[in-house]
């Protein structure tokens, strides 16, 4: 490295860099440095061309292409070189470049970093093997929103509000107490029909979900805006875990987010029979008996509500326990062990399968799954998990197999345990 300190005679210096102490020159190639314009560049590459030609050493210049200048804008002192091509990904060319200078002997410099550069040429070639700059399709584990419900109520009551708490509670009717009023999504019909007399709710205000949301509503005691973005989540939240009940899962209450889990016998044969995204016909098994611990095992999901934009809600998979395939097991100190055994192996590729077979089982197929609020609300999603497109993806002997074998429970050979197969006539 030279340095040019003011008052220094820069085109000197830089002449004598190239003719007396340059191993290599690099030439760098891009958009700016091709323009005509640029007489300094050219100046330097034909400085570097004569040495070349004194040198023999017909690699002298390596031109190294930045952008996606074309080749063809190339300076004639260097159109005929082999480029490295950068525009595309510097890793794996920077790579092609080190080893280049290497056989060229060209030396490094005078602080001994052998080891650790040695480790990140490693780790670079290992990546630059790996990942690919070809786009490929990824699977989330969230399921858009399509529509939101429009509006939300605010009903006054003629109860001690404790007890109309638990009347309202015990009819599984989601709804947020805030001081004398109740908020909800629900309709006033199917809540005075859920209270006892002389229990009853009236109408006190209305307000649009996004005005709801900005903590803006006037003419009624209402909360801010996190405060409201926190009762819509959960008022929503509750609502799809309703739909779920209703469905036929049943609810492991925990500490925090409960889990919702199919029972033994709700579906036939305990499966789910759907199309994944890769096209493939296949079904998943959402519960089945492990005998080595006694057991039976259950898919459950764990449900939470992003209002974003963009809204989602994201069913988080869980695995749940019980002795008669009915009633989960609710005590941590007994499952949290047969859970890490159980689920060892069960890599992220599994779960998201599962998510994927329990999206198509909740939309029953369809494009969309509609959760009724009332009489003219609606919470609509979509029918099948977020689909997302990578800019680059991973390649080589370590790209996951678009259905990989299902994982196995250690020690444990029971067929019952096999928790996917492929349907009759569809090719592995």
């Amino acid at each position: 490295m030279f340095g040019l300190k003011g008052g220094t005679p820069f085109w000197g210096t830089i002449e004598d860099a190239l003719r007396e102490h340059a191993y290599k020159v690099i030439y760098v190639a891009s958009k700016a440095s091709v323009d005509p314009k640029r007489q300094g560049v050219r100046h330097e590459l034909s400085v570097a061309d004569a040495v070349r030609k004194a040198l023999n050493d017909p690699a002298f210049i390596i031109p190294v292409r930045l952008d996606d200048v074309a080749f063809s804008d190339f300076p004639i002192l260097v159109h005929q070189l082999n480029a490295l091509d950068f525009s595309q990904g510097w890793g794996k060319r920077l790579i092609e470049l080190l080893d280049t200078l290497e056989t060229a002997s060209v030396p490094r410099t005078n602080q001994d970093q052998t080891a650790e550069f040695e480790r990140w040429r490693q780790d670079a070639v290992k990546t630059a093997a790996l990942v690919s700059n070809e786009a490929e399709p990824v699977l989330t584990s969230l399921l858009p929103i399509i529509a939101l419900p429009v509006e939300v109520r605010y009903l006054q009551h003629n109860a001690d509000g404790a007890a109309i708490t638990r009347a309202l509670s015990a009819s599984g009717i989601p709804f947020a107490q805030f001081y004398q009023l109740l908020i909800t999504f629900a309709g006033l019909d199917e809540i005075n029909a859920a209270l006892p007399t002389p229990m009853v709710v009236a109408l006190r205000a209305r307000a649009p979900l996004e005005t709801f949301l900005s903590g803006e509503v006037v003419d009624v005691t209402t909360p801010r805006r996190v405060e409201a973005s926190n009762i819509a989540t959960a008022l929503l939240r509750q609502h799809v875990e309703r739909h779920l009940t209703q469905r036929g899962m049943k609810v492991l209450l925990q500490r925090g987010s409960s889990a919702f889990y199919f029972p033994d016998g709700l579906l036939l044969n305990n499966k789910v029979p759907y199309t994944a995204a890769s096209g493939r016909r296949t079904n998943k098994n959402v519960v089945g008996r492990s005998e080595r611990n006694k057991v039976y095992w259950h898919l459950a999901m764990k449900i939470s509500v992003v209002l974003g934009p963009p809204a989602f809600v994201r069913f988080k998979p869980y695995v749940a326990f019980s002795d008669d395939g009915q009633t989960a097991i609710a005590d941590p100190k007994r499952t949290s062990p047969i859970r890490r055994r159980f689920c060892k192996n069960w890599w992220n590729q599994h779960w998201r399968q599962l998510q994927e077979a329990f999206a198509v089982w909740l939309a029953e197929g369809q494009a969309e799954r509609i959760i009724v609020l009332d009489g003219n609300q609606r919470l609509i999603l979509a029918g099948r998990l977020l689909q997302l497109t990578a800019e680059r993806h991973i390649v080589g002997d370590l790209q996951f197999q678009d259905e990989p074998v299902e994982p196995e429970e250690p020690e444990d050979d029971d067929d019952d345990f096999v928790v996917e197969s492929v349907d009759e006539g569809e090719d592995d």
